[in-house]
């Protein structure tokens, strides 16, 4: 079935994937078997070299449109896992099937199954393209000139070295989001191949491998290349920087690959500070230039935290924050009766000075209620994101790695190391500088009544709740998938929420094995 893909003419390169039954799956549901004049004939793409470099560097693309939100089915899964992570709120049916409560089961079988389905599929495209690529390149293919001094071709390390940072992130990506996969490489062999999934650890555990191996080949590279400007659109990475970003997605798999709050615990912190310690910690954001020219380059994860209508900013985000009261009195109140509130609070992000109604540096509120009564009120909020404005998400540049997730993570390591005094002055750079909050102490967030976060419970938050709050406040538009991964790991996620994803049904009845799911009252979903 392998051949159906590989021997056609004049289609989109997709790569070799893990054997028949994720080609087929793939193509059937994702649409990908379709004409593509700009991309060479199947036969050429992985035996020259500036053919094979072109496709492995952009389909970083592909893997942007399951961070970000981008290419076909835009939506998912970005918006369901910040809706879960509690970021964003909506009534849109996508929505509401992972945040009504109490929580149902997902379903894996009937409809779309986009939420589950879509990241799948793209990623183990990636994984299928990078594939191609190193094979190719260990068969003799040379990318660049190649002259005397260059025998092997110019080019050869940096094609090498992007080829297997994407292989490697991908199956972290697949470690943090569902509950197993497929796990390959390079020496991946079609006719021996063994369809064995392996559970979550040791696929992260696997991505983690694949990108301290594409470090180590950077770093052995004979000059410090440079990226083609197209495979990250408009961005200027050199080798070092490239190492520095690869170093942030191991740290992404050591810490959002856990589950609860005990294997978050039982990170390898010590680790998480060498790499968040210069010279291996990224000297400035990462991400790209939107063009809405250019598929897979564009946020609809930014979008929807600016949306003015159908989409708004959770009560739950901004309500940890409120000095008022007025959050752990809509958390009193039955599902079916909590509707949108209005929080007051020192946070200058939140709102302004001039009191809750006003504008803050990130955050406003809807002058009247646009969301759908649909579903009721219980999803509605009048608070939007106003910090990136309403096009920034095709038009800017877009970060998906940052400075603060990187201080963030290194705070985090140090309160767990019994270290929180050097945590502090982290956690206040922007606390202070933009939310206009009193500083944090090693002992926490202050006293009743103006501490903020607050827990829950309307008790003030210790400092890993102000770590916590503040790169959520700061990141609120980067990357969907990590909220999820964090509030999982903290142990917020609300009952029966899913906090992992299953292997997609579309893919399980291909192979013949059982469909199943989580949410709801199902094993492997939030206690």
């Amino acid at each position: 079935m392998r051949s159906l893909l590989t021997n056609r003419r004049g289609v989109r390169r997709l790569g070799a994937a893990l054997g028949a039954a994720t080609l087929v799956g793939a193509a059937a549901c994702m649409n990908l078997d379709v004409t593509n004049s700009d991309t060479p004939e199947l036969d050429d793409v992985f035996t020259n070299g500036s053919n094979l470099e072109q496709n492995a560097g952009l389909a970083f693309r592909n893997f942007w449109g399951v961070t970000q939100g981008a290419r076909t089915n835009s939506t998912y899964p970005v918006v369901q896992l910040g809706a879960l992570a509690e970021i964003t709120t909506g009534t849109a049916t996508a929505t509401w099937e992972v945040i009504q409560e109490p929580r149902v089961r997902y379903n894996n079988t009937d409809a779309g199954q986009w939420l589950g389905r879509k990241p799948w599929y793209d990623l183990y495209e990636v994984i299928a393209t990078e594939t191609d690529a190193l094979k190719a390149l260990d068969a003799g293919v040379r990318v660049g000139a190649v002259n005397a001094t260059t025998p092997n071709g110019a080019d050869t390390p940096r094609a090498r070295v992007f080829s297997r940072f994407l292989l490697g992130a991908s199956q972290v990506y697949l470690g943090i989001m569902y509950d197993k996969a497929f796990v390959s490489d390079e020496t991946y062999d079609p006719a021996t191949y063994k369809f064995e999934f392996s559970p979550y650890q040791e696929v992260a555990k696997a991505g983690m491998a694949q990108l301290e191996k594409a470090v180590a080949e950077a770093k052995a590279a004979p000059t410090n290349f440079t990226l083609p400007i197209e495979w990250v659109n408009q961005q200027t990475i050199n080798r070092d920087e490239l190492v520095r970003i690869m170093n942030g997605y191991i740290l992404r798999g050591l810490v959002y690959t856990a589950r609860t709050p005990q294997e978050r615990a039982a990170v390898d912190w010590n680790r998480v500070l060498t790499l968040t310690a210069a010279p291996n910690v990224i000297t400035k954001d990462f991400g790209a230039q939107a063009d809405q020219t250019k598929s897979g380059t564009t946020s609809a994860w930014l979008q929807y935290t600016q949306l003015m209508t159908d989409a708004r900013i959770d009560n739950h985000f901004v309500g940890i924050a409120d000095t008022s009261n007025a959050y752990q009195q809509w958390l009193a109140l039955p599902f079916e009766q909590k509707g949108e509130i209005q929080v007051r609070t020192l946070d200058r992000r939140i709102h302004g000075a001039g009191g809750p109604a006003t504008a803050g540096k990130y955050f406003a509120q809807a002058t009247s209620q646009t969301m759908s009564t649909t579903r009721g009120t219980s999803p509605h909020s009048r608070y939007r994101g106003v910090r990136y404005g309403t096009n920034y998400y095709q038009t800017g540049f877009i970060p998906t790695m940052t400075l603060v997730e990187m201080d963030m993570l290194r705070a985090e390591a140090l309160i767990r190391l019994g270290r929180a005094a050097e945590a502090v002055p982290l956690i206040n750079k922007t606390r202070v500088a933009i939310g206009e909050l009193p500083p944090v102490t090693a002992a926490g967030t202050g006293t009743r009544p103006t501490c903020v976060p607050r827990k829950t419970n309307g008790e003030c938050g210790d400092l890993l709740d102000a770590m916590l709050y503040e790169k959520r406040m700061e990141l609120h538009a980067v990357e969907a998938i990590l909220h999820w991964a964090d509030w999982r790991a903290f142990g917020k996620l609300p009952k029966g929420s899913l906090m992992q994803l299953p292997v997609t049904g579309r893919e399980l009845q291909t192979l013949g094995l059982p469909v199943y799911s989580f949410g709801g009252d199902l094993p492997g979903s939030a206690p």
